[in-house]
């Protein structure tokens, strides 16, 4: 019996990155982010859902290129189905004073998130 050899379909090519390089310093990749997630925001009343590309992009462009989202736009994505949230639009937010925790429910996937927050002591 002679077997033809046959290469291994199972294996992967591993496509090389030359060529494709960061046009781009991380200070204009950072502030095209923010500039797409205002945009997100200010649009969110009138155009939903071009809302939701505008920070489905930012929120792409932040995890390819690894810088991070400054912290008041981090708590605005849902930490479930990863849209863009807007309160009054598509999430309910709470406030709680017993256990002192911001709560916030997303209208798409009805996840729940609570975030704490306390009040300084002053000595």
């Amino acid at each position: 019996m002679q077997y033809s050899k046959r290469k291994n379909s199972s294996r992967r090519k591993k496509r090389s990155r030359k060529g494709k390089s960061l046009a781009l310093s991380p200070e204009d990749v950072e502030s095209k982010v923010i500039w797409l997630l205002e945009e997100a925001n200010r649009l969110i009343q009138e155009d939903y859902e071009l809302a939701q590309q505008y920070a489905n992009r930012a929120r792409r462009i932040q995890m390819r290129t690894r810088i991070k989202f400054p912290s008041i736009w981090k708590k605005q994505f849902c930490k479930h189905c990863k849209i863009f949230l807007y309160p009054g639009v598509n999430c309910q937010v709470r406030l709680s004073s017993t256990n002192k925790v911001i709560a916030i429910k997303c209208s798409e996937c009805k996840g729940y998130t609570r975030i704490p927050y306390y009040r300084r002591m002053e000595e």
